[in-house]
């Protein structure tokens, strides 16, 4: 009988295990996309601004075309931007969603593995 219970804690133990190394999968993968989404914000940020640099000397003047064209670069930035931040957001609130579904699923192998009796 203790052979048995002491393989099901172990079988139990494994699931656990695999549950905790998910989770730090998740975690990890978590990390990589949120800093390639800061990359992304950085090089548009970078973009943008070289863009209004270079119509800086037409804004400048006053000629319209180069006003207009300036103005809309602002709105795809702040588009962008918005755009961004959003998914951002969807990233983070899917990413906590999953990691309360997988602490769950622990804590219930946690709790049946602690149900076997040691004797």
């Amino acid at each position: 009988m203790e052979n048995k219970n002491d393989a099901e804690r172990a079988k139990y133990g494994r699931f656990i295990i695999e549950k905790e190394t998910s989770m730090d999968e998740l975690k990890q993968d978590q990390k990589k996309i949120e800093m390639n989404l800061q990359d992304l914000q950085e090089e548009l940020r970078r973009g943008y601004h070289t863009l209004a640099m270079l119509n800086e000397d037409v804004v400048r003047d006053g000629n319209s075309e180069g006003i207009r064209i300036q103005r809309r670069n602002e709105e795809q930035e702040r588009f962008f931007v918005r755009q961004l931040r959003e998914a951002e957001d969807n990233l983070t609130n899917s990413y906590a969603e999953q990691r309360k579904i997988l602490d769950k699923e622990t804590e219930e192998l946690y709790k049946k593995r602690g149900e076997i009796p040691w004797d």
